[in-house]
C-alpha cells in the first residue's frame, strides 16, 4: 500500500507532528504562524511565532490557522504546511515522497482537497487520508482489526473524537465540541469572575498544565497568575491553586461525561458488553489533564486507561501504518475509503 519514501503528517489543532518511515516522529510543532496584518507576509512558524503570542505589536499577528478542527485561514495553512513540509523534505528533494495525513474528523471534502493539493505543491507525490481517530486508535495500542468492540477518546485542542471500533471499522463515532481549549477558556473565565483577573489563553494553558485538576491530588499546588486587573486596570498577580483549577472545570468536565454517555447508550449491546469488559483508552494533548482518567471511570462505570504518550498517539499511528502496511491492510483508514486524494506522477 505504501511506497519506499513515506511521510506521515498529524495535523492538530495546537500541535502539528511529522513522522518519517523507519525514524519514527522527526518534527513536532505548535501549529502557530505569526504574519504582518497588512501584507499578510509570514514572520515566523511554529515554536518560533508560538513564543511571540499575546506579545506582539499592532502590526503583528498570531494566530492557529486551524480552529476546532476546521480551517481558519486557507492561505495561512499553506504556508504553514509549505514551511514544515518543506523543512524536513527539502526545497529541492531528490524524491518526492508520499504522505499519510492525520484528518480531523469532521473536516469538509473542500477542506480536505485544499490540504492534499497544498501538500503536493509543496513536494509530496500523493496523499492518503487517515481518520485522525483511526491512527490515535492505532497508536494507542488498540487491536480495532479484531471482532471485539473497542472504545478511544481522542482529546485534541478544539475537539475530541470518540470512535468505537470492530472488525476495522468505525461503527460508532461522535465529535464531541470539548477538548483543551475549552478547558482553557473555563479557566479564563473562571479567573474572571472570583479574582476579577483578566488572563491571556497562554496564561491558562500554563495553569492547566502545571496545576489543572479534574479531582483532588494528593498535595495542594499553588501557581501564581498573573494578568490585568478588571477593578484597577493594573497588572496584578495572585495566587491560584489546584482545588481552584477543580471547580473552574467542573463545567466542560460535566460536559464531557455527558456526552460519551449518550454515545455509549447509542452503541450496540455486544460492542458495549466488549467495552465493559475491556475498557476504554484515553489519548490526545487534552487528556493529560490530572486525574481525568479515573474521573471517566467514576462516572460512566467503565474503566478507562491513559494511553502511553497521549499527545503523540495520532503520530505514533501514522509510524505504525508506514512500517507495517500488512498488519493494517483490512483497517478502512477513513469512512470506509481507501483511495488516494491526490495523484501519483
Amino acid at each position: 500500500m505504501f511506497g519506499v519514501d513515506e511521510l506521515g503528517m498529524d495535523l492538530g489543532t495546537s500541535t502539528l507532528h511529522i513522522v518519517v518511515r523507519g525514524k519514527g516522529v522527526v518534527l513536532s510543532e505548535p501549529a502557530y504562524v505569526a504574519y504582518d496584518r497588512q501584507t499578510r507576509d509570514v514572520v515566523a512558524v511554529g515554536e518560533d511565532a508560538r513564543r511571540m503570542y499575546g506579545r506582539t505589536p499592532a502590526g503583528l499577528i498570531v494566530e492557529r490557522p486551524l480552529c476546532d478542527g476546521r480551517i481558519r485561514s486557507f492561505d495561512l495553512v499553506s504556508k504553514m504546511l509549505r514551511y514544515f513540509v518543506r523543512k524536513v523534505i527539502g526545497k529541492r528533494a531528490a524524491f518526492r515522497p508520499r504522505m499519510l495525513l492525520a484528518l480531523p474528523g469532521g473536516m469538509a471534502p473542500s477542506e480536505q482537497q485544499t490540504l492534499v493539493d497544498v501538500l503536493v505543491d509543496a513536494g509530496v507525490r500523493s496523499v492518503i487520508p487517515v481518520d485522525e481517530c483511526v491512527a490515535s486508535a492505532i497508536g494507542g495500542g488498540l487491536r480495532i482489526d479484531q471482532p471485539y468492540g473497542r472504545m478511544n477518546i481522542d482529546m485534541g485542542g478544539g475537539r475530541t473524537n470518540v470512535s468505537v471500533f470492530s472488525l476495522g471499522h468505525q461503527i460508532v463515532w461522535d465529535i464531541l465540541d470539548v477538548g483543551g481549549d475549552k478547558f482553557d477558556e473555563a479557566i479564563i473565565d473562571y479567573l474572571r469572575k472570583k479574582h476579577n483577573l483578566l488572563i491571556g489563553a497562554r496564561t491558562a494553558e500554563e495553569l492547566k498544565i502545571n496545576i489543572g485538576s479534574a479531582r483532588m491530588r494528593g498535595v495542594r499546588l499553588d501557581m501564581d497568575a498573573c494578568g490585568r486587573s478588571l477593578v484597577s486596570g493594573l497588572p496584578r498577580a495572585v495566587s491560584v491553586n489546584s482545588e481552584e483549577m477543580i471547580e473552574a472545570l467542573t463545567e466542560p468536565l460535566r460536559d464531557l461525561v455527558n456526552d460519551l454517555h449518550r454515545l455509549i447508550e447509542r452503541t450496540p449491546p455486544e460492542l458495549a458488553s466488549d467495552i465493559f469488559d475491556e475498557g476504554i483508552t484515553l489519548s490526545g494533548g487534552g487528556a493529560q489533564l490530572f486525574g481525568l482518567p479515573e474521573v471517566i471511570s467514576d462516572q460512566i462505570k467503565i474503566r478507562t486507561t491513559l494511553a502511553d504518550e497521549p499527545d503523540l498517539c495520532v503520530a505514533h499511528g501514522l509510524s505504525a501504518l508506514i512500517d507495517e502496511p500488512d498488519r493494517y491492510e483490512n483497517i478502512d483508514l477513513i469512512s470506509g475509503s481507501r483511495s488516494d486524494l491526490g495523484t501519483d506522477e
